[in-house]
């Protein structure tokens, strides 16, 4: 069985707006590692609308 990760950007307060969110380089490394290990990625309609 593999592994199942769920990933959201998400201020404390809730709010959640992928274009206000920057990374830092070592941030944004990360991401592209994990998502290079993924074996696919499931999206709701909104989203793979974007």
């Amino acid at each position: 069985m593999t592994r199942l990760v769920f990933g959201m950007n998400q201020s404390l307060d809730g709010y959640v707006d992928h274009m206000a969110f920057a990374p830092s380089p070592t941030l944004f490394r990360h991401f592209i590692e994990e998502a290079q290990r993924q074996a696919g990625s499931v999206y709701g309609r909104q989203m793979y609308e974007v």
